[in-house]
């Protein structure tokens, strides 16, 4: 494996699990969720169904306030579902 492609499957296991750290700060870590990850401006939810869809949108305030508590500086959240943008916050 290339030096390059190592540290890209880093970032991408860091993008994930800083994703997976704020759903748990929210705690929201037992949703059925395709993926989840976090940029450095943005996280990124993908939901399986819409009652997971609508958690999280009853959530918003949750997941800002641990986004928040974790110190990060993300300022967008996009909900997908099934890799479709449902909601931009």
């Amino acid at each position: 494996m290339t030096v390059k492609t190592q540290k890209l499957l880093h970032q991408v296991r860091q993008a994930q699990q800083t994703g997976k750290a704020i759903l748990t700060a929210a705690d929201l870590a037992d949703l059925d969720l395709i993926y989840v990850f976090a940029t450095a401006t943005t996280l990124v939810i993908n939901c399986r169904d819409c009652a997971t869809l609508w958690k999280l949108d009853d959530a918003q305030i949750e997941l800002r306030q641990a986004i928040h508590r974790l110190g990060l500086d993300i300022t967008n959240i996009w909900v997908e579902r099934n890799g479709h943008l449902a909601y931009d916050f």
